[in-house]
C-alpha cells in the first residue's frame, strides 16, 4: 500500500472511531440525564423522552399528529408476551389505519442494561414497521411508567436469568397527546381492532 493509501486508511478509521464515540456518548447521555415529565393534564400518560433505536432521542412531540399506542416491556419479556401483543396490535392498526401513517406503536423497554440501541432496532424491525422502540435511565423509566400506570416487575427466568413483565395494557394517546383509553395487551387482534375503533370514533365525535 502506498503512503497516501495508508494515510487515507488511517483517516477513515479515525472518522469511524469518532462517529462510534459520538453515538456512544449520545446513548449514555440519553440514559443518564433525568428529564422532567409533563402530564399535559392527562389522567394517564403524557410527555416522554427516550433513547431510540438509532441512538438518538425521541419524544412525544416526535409523533405529534399521529395516534400513539404505548406498551412497556423488554426484549427479554416474561412469558414471551411482548411480541405477540405487538403483532396483534399491528394487525389491529392495519385495520383502522391501512395507510400506516396515522398511528404508531411506542415500545418502552424497562431493561436499559440489556436493551441497547442496536438490540432495540433489530427487535422492532422483527415485529413490525409500526414499532418504535426506546428506553431511558432506570429512574426516568420509573417516572414514565408511573405516568402511564405501567407496573415495573422483574421476574426470574431460567434462560435469561431475569425478564421484565409486560404492562397489562396499551395506553392510547391521540394525535394531540391526550389520553383516550387503554387496550388489553393480552387480547386478540380482532378484540384490539374493535377497541381501537370505539376509542377513535368516540374521539372523533368530540
Amino acid at each position: 500500500m502506498t503512503p497516501a493509501g495508508k494515510r487515507a486508511l488511517l483517516i477513515s478509521g479515525a472518522i469511524i472511531a469518532l462517529a462510534g464515540a459520538g453515538s456512544y456518548a449520545a446513548t449514555r447521555y440519553a440514559l443518564h440525564h433525568k428529564l422532567t415529565l409533563d402530564s399535559y393534564g392527562n389522567a394517564v400518560g403524557g410527555s416522554f423522552r427516550l433513547m431510540d433505536s438509532t441512538t438518538g432521542t425521541m419524544t412525544d412531540q416526535t409523533f405529534k399528529g399521529r395516534w400513539m399506542v404505548v406498551l412497556f416491556g423488554a426484549t427479554h419479556c416474561a412469558d414471551e408476551a411482548c411480541v405477540p401483543a405487538m403483532q396483534a396490535m399491528t394487525t389491529a392498526l392495519n385495520a383502522v389505519d391501512p395507510g400506516g401513517r396515522k398511528a404508531v406503536i411506542i415500545f418502552v423497554s424497562l431493561d436499559p442494561d440489556r436493551d441497547d440501541a442496536e438490540r432495540l432496532r433489530q427487535y422492532g424491525e422483527s415485529i413490525s414497521p409500526r414499532v418504535v422502540a426506546g428506553t431511558a435511565a432506570p429512574f426516568a423509566l420509573a417516572d414514565l411508567a408511573k405516568e402511564y400506570h405501567a407496573p415495573i416487575e422483574r421476574v426470574n427466568d431460567p434462560e435469561w436469568t431475569y425478564a421484565m413483565r409486560m404492562s397489562p395494557q396499551f395506553v392510547v394517546m391521540d394525535p394531540q397527546t391526550r389520553y383516550r383509553g387503554t387496550v388489553d395487551a393480552h387480547a386478540d387482534a380482532a378484540t384490539m381492532t374493535e377497541a381501537l375503533r370505539t376509542i377513535m370514533a368516540t374521539t372523533a365525535d368530540k
